[in-house]
């Protein structure tokens, strides 16, 4: 299960539902806080860096918790790849 480890993850969560209620005036308003956390971006080279990104996910404090069926819900990642970012998130 997925939990809320950091601020920065907290409001991603936030606006990823907002957004899936089809909210987008309280997913700016999330998306705003969550990019007002510090957060170190993740490396260039990061496992399906391009799809976390376009999902919200930018920052290793972003991923700090996610699991694979979250990463597969929002990020649209194969499982093979929701594994690859897990690991490469742990190593961060």
């Amino acid at each position: 299960m997925a939990t809320f480890s950091t601020p920065r993850r907290f409001y991603l969560l936030k606006r990823l539902s907002a957004a899936a209620l089809c909210d987008k005036a309280i997913a700016a308003v999330w998306r705003g806080k969550q990019e007002g956390e510090p957060g170190d971006e993740l490396p260039s080279d990061f496992p399906a860096r391009n799809e976390l990104a376009a999902a919200g996910y930018t920052t290793g404090a972003d991923l700090e918790g996610a699991d694979a069926d979250e990463l597969i819900d929002y990020a649209q990642l194969t499982n093979r790849q929701a594994a690859a970012v897990i690991a490469a998130a742990a190593a961060l």
